[in-house]
């Protein structure tokens, strides 16, 4: 390791013999990124530099394209489903869905988001960590990590696949004595035993960054007493340590003092999110930008445009004086002709300068145009290849005269659309990784009686729902949507705009029971932001609310009856929502045994078969007799009153919804 990894006087023979594995991988990692941290930092500095002088130019280039592409990526909304698995039934799948969304209130995840996908987005790569969960509160307590003091095992791109990992963590002389006193640090008995301070290169990254600032760190609270820098190491156990019930090969977190010289604080990663239910996954949760195949190094958006913005800069200051010069030209002068020179710097009322020859003793030099056509073409270049990669598209080129047709502003956005999109499908990938890991931290710390209450705002007010926390421990996880709600709001609304014209293709298709399923479940949610609202507006019947109550039988593949007077299709739509066990598929076997033979009835007693009743023509608000029409979707979707409707066969487009 170089000298400005370490502190002043620590050499390597220095290290005990039981942590001198743990020095070689951390060096192993520093040496594989100091040099692109280096480089991080030097952008940090390029996006919000203000020690440029005061008669320079900056551009604006790295921070305009930054800014547009998080506004576009990141969201302060909900941007998870959970949806059924294979033993997790809709009853379970549906309080996961409101405790995430009272979960992301209490763990403020909208300002994580942003500092994660600002992360992502300016260092390659965004770094959470999902360790911690606080039993009293029963939440887990995510963390931002910051890429700049974080190392990792470089030979394997696959998080989940790292030897280790390391993050450098401070703290002050009294939450070292604080956690000394009530055990949790065990290596020392007074943090006299350490040495403090932070190392020189650590340091640097913040001297560099606030200097950029216009601010003066000082220099010597690099060895302030009262500031101590940890070494927080996640890494496979080395000996058996059966005090602490480790084992060789276990997996384990480490605190290390700066200097190698004592293991603070060690215990064993008791997680139990592995595909075995035993093991342990490292609990880190990475988002990428530009996601690369096969690599642990991936590029970021500093990286696209740091040269584009280095050049415009050059470029607005040549340009600047060259404007200066033009306004105020250098001059060449005959000496003996021009007897005062100051008149020449000087905008004075007398400053007319007597000569005999006017373009023999004095003519001006300088006086080209700042922003010739073939300045602004390259600049204009510039921008195109700096926002083409990132899909923040600009307008064509300005050599094409005439405005854009609406065709070719189309082709532009389309492709601006497909890169942004990209990025976001990509980052998906962390989002997703977080909410498994944050289901995992619930079945970990909660048992079968747990009780949670959620807080839900919507149309009714402020909610409280009682969340069985024990339902969540299942033997497979629930499966994860993420969706991005800024690529989601186009998508939605061709869809929204799709379902309009096809409704009267549904309503002649469906039939009563049919319509206010596709109405309850897939076409107002579309049009409606807040669930609880479908609720509102479609109250569940009383063969729902029974079928909803026999799921929880059917879940624990009890078996149970079907009754004759069911309403058999409200009855199989619920079910098919259930755990599904041999329960649950004789049950529904029965409802369509009972609904062919309820089905055989009426072609036997003459009545018409929904097919016929399609064919005849019906005013929108009922026929002659007064009776409702099944094809006014007013009446398709209000549960009858007190009336016995007799359900026609349900047609195979409405069983796929």
């Amino acid at each position: 390791m170089n000298d400005v990894a370490r502190p002043e006087g620590t050499a390597k023979q220095d290290i005990p013999s039981e942590l001198k594995n743990f020095y070689s991988r951390y060096d192993e990692s520093f040496q594989f990124g100091q040099t692109r941290k280096r480089r991080q930092v030097a952008q940090i500095v390029l996006l919000n530099n203000l020690q440029r002088g005061d008669e320079n130019i900056a551009s604006t280039l790295l921070i305009t394209l930054f800014n547009r592409i998080l506004s576009n990526l990141y969201d302060d909304k909900m941007q998870v489903k959970f949806v059924p698995s294979e033993e997790i039934d809709q009853k379970k799948v549906q309080s996961l869905n409101i405790l995430a969304q009272n979960d992301y209130r209490e763990m403020d995840k909208a300002k994580l988001d942003y500092d994660w996908d600002w992360d992502t987005l300016f260092f390659g790569r965004g770094y959470m960590e999902t360790l911690r969960f606080d039993k009293v509160r029963k939440i887990m307590k995510p963390e931002v990590i910051n890429p700049l003091v974080f190392g990792y095992d470089p030979f394997f791109d696959n998080p989940k696949q790292w030897r280790y990992y390391w993050k450098w963590i401070t703290k002050s002389w009294w939450e070292i004595q604080k956690l000394i006193d009530n055990g949790t640090i065990t290596g020392i008995k007074s943090p006299k035993e350490i040495a403090s301070g932070i190392d020189p290169y650590l340091w640097d990254y913040k001297i560099r960054r606030e200097q950029a600032k216009l601010v003066t760190p000082q220099a010597n609270d690099t060895y302030q007493g009262d500031v101590f820098q940890i070494l927080e190491f996640f890494g496979h156990a080395d000996y058996d340590y059966p005090e602490k019930g480790i084992k060789a090969g276990d997996k384990c977190i480490y605190w290390i003092d700066r200097d190698f010289s004592k293991v603070l604080y060690c215990e064993k990663l008791d997680l139990r999110d592995a595909p075995d239910g035993k093991d342990s996954e490292w609990p880190i949760v990475v988002k990428e930008a530009f996601r690369e195949p096969h690599s642990s190094v991936v590029f970021s958006v500093a990286d696209l445009l740091e040269d584009k913005h280095r050049a415009r800069s050059v470029l607005l200051n040549l340009a600047f004086i060259a404007a200066k010069d033009k306004a105020n030209p250098l001059y060449q002068y005959v000496p003996e002709k021009i007897k005062d020179v100051s008149q020449l710097f000087n905008r004075q009322i007398s400053q007319h300068i007597p000569v005999d020859e006017l373009n023999a003793a004095i003519a001006p030099l300088n006086t080209a145009n700042p922003m010739d056509n073939g300045l602004n073409a390259f600049m204009h270049m510039l921008s195109q290849e700096a926002n083409d990669p990132v899909g923040t598209g600009m307008s064509l080129s300005p050599a094409k005269k005439g405005k854009a047709s609406a065709t070719e502003n189309a082709i532009q956005q389309q492709l601006n659309d497909l890169a942004q999109s990209l990025q976001s499908k990509v980052m998906q990938f962390g989002e997703e990784e977080f909410w498994k890991d944050w289901y995992h931290r619930y079945r970990r710390n909660s048992k079968e009686g747990d009780i949670k209450i959620a807080t839900i705002t919507g149309v009714k007010g402020m909610t409280f729902e009682k969340i069985d926390l024990g339902d969540i421990h299942t033997k497979y996880p629930p499966g994860v949507l993420i969706f991005s709600a800024k690529e989601a709001e186009y998508k939605e609304l061709v869809l929204r705009r799709d379902l309009m014209n096809m409704y009267s293709q549904f309503e002649s298709s469906l039939d009563p029971d049919g319509m206010r399923m596709f109405n309850k479940y897939v076409f107002f949610p579309k049009f409606l932001q807040d669930p609880s609202m479908i609720d509102a507006l479609f109250p569940q019947t009383v063969d729902e609310l029974k079928a909803t109550s026999e799921n929880d039988e059917l879940a624990q593949d009890k078996f149970m009856q079907a009754g004759q007077e069911d309403d058999h299709q409200q009855h199989i739509l619920v079910h098919m929502m259930a755990k599904k066990t041999w329960a649950t598929w004789v049950h529904i076997g029965m409802h369509q045994e009972l609904l062919a033979m309820q089905k055989k009835q009426q072609q036997a007693q003459g009545q018409p078969s929904p097919d016929q009743q399609e064919e005849k023509p019906h005013d929108k608000g009922g026929d002659k007799k007064g009776k409702p029409n099944k094809q006014n979707p007013m009446q398709a979707t209000v549960p009858s009153m007190g009336m016995q409707v007799q359900q026609p066969h349900l047609p195979a487009q409405a069983k796929t919804m």
